[in-house]
């Protein structure tokens, strides 16, 4: 009887709210989980078909329509000097920190990579933030290739991480601020806007100073890039006067599925190489992934 006692209770004065306020008490609480579902529903398509075209995904890194590649014209102007760091280290602070993995993790106190058009053009500044360790680990590579490489060739580095890291389509990683982009260097008297996917329009001796540079960091986890790709990378490496033992080493080419390699197929990397950078000293909750 009691129970009964309860339940008619709570129905009056479920009729009493919905006389009082003019709605449907039954609606209104069944309202907010609705949402909750329709909300999940439209995520997962759009991780989906990133995932499912990777190379719908890597014309869409890869595009220079709205690239902010155009900064040198500052360096014309009165009182620029202060826009590139000097000497040999920028300020990169220490606060910025790997979270997580790659494909589910952030970033804290997210650094941009810093604006210096005579190591790197940054495609799009606001898609390029980072952990203090990433931001120092290119700065190294790259004054590696600019100054004991020798290397002239334009260098575009496209995708790191959201300022916060976290989802970042057309990316399944690139969440903790460790994943690099860089487009592949076109060949001299070639458009800048030459498309990188087509292999002859590469400048192979370039990409293999920069992948080597970032090697010789002894800070890389992992590089992706095409298989198809790869032995023309092989061959720079050779060339450039590394040991074949050392490049079979480092290459998954020619055998495809050497779980030891570094630089391993992804699909959707035809026309960049993608690096991935170890946890940093400041980034004790990364997980190397």
């Amino acid at each position: 009887m009691r129970r009964c006692a309860a339940i008619v209770a709570a129905l009056v004065a479920a009729c009493a709210l919905e006389e009082d306020l003019g709605i449907d008490a039954t609606t209104e609480v069944l309202e907010p989980r609705a949402v909750v579902e329709e909300e999940v529903a439209d995520e997962g398509p759009a991780r989906a078909s990133f995932a499912g075209d990777p190379e719908a995904g890597e014309r869409q890194i890869l595009d220079l329509s709205h690239a902010e590649l155009d900064d040198d014209w500052l360096l014309d102007l009165p009182g620029s000097e202060g826009l590139v760091a000097q000497g040999s280290q920028a300020e990169i602070p220490t606060t910025a920190v790997s979270v997580g993995s790659p494909q589910r993790g952030r970033l804290d106190g997210g650094v941009q990579l810093p604006y210096d058009p005579a190591l790197y053009t940054r495609r799009h500044p606001e898609r390029s933030y980072g952990s203090s360790h990433t931001m120092r680990t290119i700065r190294a590579a790259m004054r590696a290739m600019r100054h004991d490489k020798h290397v002239h060739a334009e260098v575009i580095v496209g995708d790191i991480s959201r300022p916060g890291g976290g989802w970042f389509p057309p990316h399944v990683s690139h969440q903790s601020g460790r994943d690099i982009d860089i487009r592949l260097s076109i060949r001299p008297g070639l458009a800048r806007d030459a498309n990188p996917t087509e292999a002859d329009n590469v400048d192979w001796d370039a990409v293999w100073a920069l992948v080597h540079s970032f090697l010789e960091t002894g800070e890389v986890r992992l590089i992706f890039l095409g298989w198809s790709r790869q032995q023309a990378l092989f061959e720079a490496g050779l060339r450039a006067g590394v040991d074949r033992r050392v490049l079979d080493r480092w290459f998954q080419w020619p055998d495809r599925y050497d779980a030891e390699s570094m630089i391993r197929h992804e699909d959707g990397h035809l026309g960049h190489v993608h690096i991935r950078l170890q946890c940093g000293p400041e980034d004790p909750q990364c997980d190397r992934g």
